[in-house]
């Protein structure tokens, strides 16, 4: 068991009380959202998220225990909404040709069908039904949208209570959904061309920051340090000085506490593009001057990111080896959460890369993560990962998942940006 799994597994042994009342504090002062995913790296001595994403893909790499988990825990967040919603409509990315994120729709339909509600989906972008199909052959039916006043409908009159929003909207946001009467969870206001990672990690180092005080450890070793730049332009090589400059404060706080906790490693440090996902707009450095030396395709790589939108700002972040390895290869936990609360989760993994990159990268696919509840065949079959344990994952994919509605409801003052 590595030294941080080993931390946190005593501490929620021992003040698993304590913590549970500490964590509904905060649920209760900003109430999270109704799903998010949260990246995890963990180098043996240190655990950290260094993503959450609030509209999350890939429910169908939950197992059949987590699966049922994130039924239980959506019904009763429907449940507890001052107006129940009976009709749910899913309005998902416009990824037509990813078998796998079709799949995705088809698992998050079946768990919003199992809480009792009626589920359809519905397409920004059709303007006729789409019949699609998923990775595993599962028919994905997407209805063209229409506005009545303030209302949204589908074209074929399906009128939902509730939508249930899974597009990041990294271009902006449609224009189909803006202003209309109906709940929408998360609000397309959280997508990515609002909401900067800078932000959350802010609002998540003064969360990790004010845990460990509490709990008597260094935040450090749940956090990763960070520095924000814009305005930048890859491609016509504006602003990197400031990039540069950036790394090599992050690069300068690692090195500080690498000697403070014996860490032999030499430091790294990832440029992301402060907005946005799917792995777009990421590169790995181990000093400024690599930004000062790049070429036309690299420039080219970070210039652009989902959706052709331009990375004009970007995040520096410390960069935390991992020491995870499924099927032989890297990997990476990833953990989900429905209402702030853990369910379950997967590890991605990337032939093509190693401890050190990026993972969320050409290559990459997903296997199952361990689950205590899972027993026979499935437990069987799952790839066998030195401490993989849920409970802590979870625990810290919480912190992340609290944060992200910090972040947006209101957040502290301060942070732990350099």
């Amino acid at each position: 068991m590595s030294d941080i799994i080993k931390k946190l597994d005593a501490l929620l042994q021992t003040r698993r009380p304590d913590i549970e009342q500490w964590l509904h504090g905060k649920r209760s002062k900003k109430p999270p959202f109704l799903y998010s995913s949260v990246d995890l790296r963990h180098s043996g001595a240190r655990l950290a998220p260094v993503d959450t994403n609030l509209y999350p893909a890939g429910f169908n790499n939950l197992s059949a225990a987590a699966h049922m988990r994130a039924v239980r825990f959506m019904k009763d967040r429907f449940d507890e909404m001052a107006k129940p919603p009976e009709r749910i409509l899913i309005v998902p990315e416009n990824h037509t040709r990813n078998l796998a994120y079709l799949e995705n729709l088809a698992v998050l339909s079946d768990i919003i069908a199992e809480t009792g509600r009626e589920v359809r989906i519905g397409s920004v972008a059709a303007t006729e039904p789409l019949s699609l199909v998923s990775m595993s052959g599962r028919p994905v039916i997407e209805a063209p949208l229409k506005r009545s006043g303030d209302q949204l409908e589908t074209e074929d009159g399906f009128h939902p209570d509730l939508i249930v929003l899974n597009n990041d909207c990294t271009s902006g946001a449609p224009p189909i959904l803006e202003g209309i009467a109906q709940p929408i969870e998360p609000s397309y206001k959280m997508g990515w061309y609002t909401r900067r990672k800078s932000e959350h990690f802010r609002v998540y180092d003064h969360m990790a920051h004010e845990f460990a005080d509490m709990f008597g450890f260094d935040a450090w070793l749940i956090s990763a340090a960070y520095h924000r730049c814009g305005i930048v332009n890859f491609h016509e090589q504006k602003g990197i000085e400031c990039v540069a400059l950036g790394v090599e404060k992050v690069l300068h706080v690692m090195r500080r506490k690498y000697s403070e906790h014996g860490i032999k490693e030499e430091p790294y440090a990832f440029i992301k593009a402060d907005s946005g996902t799917y792995g777009m707009g990421i590169m790995t450095v181990r000093s400024g001057d690599e930004l000062l030396e790049l070429n036309k395709k690299t420039r080219n790589k970070m210039n652009v990111i989902k959706e052709g939108t331009q990375n004009t700002e970007v995040i520096i972040q410390e960069g935390i080896p991992t020491i995870d390895r499924a099927e032989d290869t890297v990997a990476e936990p990833m953990i989900y959460l429905v209402d702030g609360i853990p369910v379950g989760g997967a590890y991605r993994i990337n032939t093509e890369r190693d401890a050190f990159s990026n993972l969320n990268a050409s290559g990459m696919r997903f296997v199952g993560m361990c689950d205590e509840a899972e027993c026979g065949e499935e437990a069987k079959n799952k790839v066998k990962v030195p401490d993989c344990n849920l409970h802590v994952f979870g625990l810290v994919a919480t912190l992340a998942a609290l944060s992200a509605s910090h972040e947006i409801y209101g957040g502290w003052d301060i942070g732990f940006s350099i």
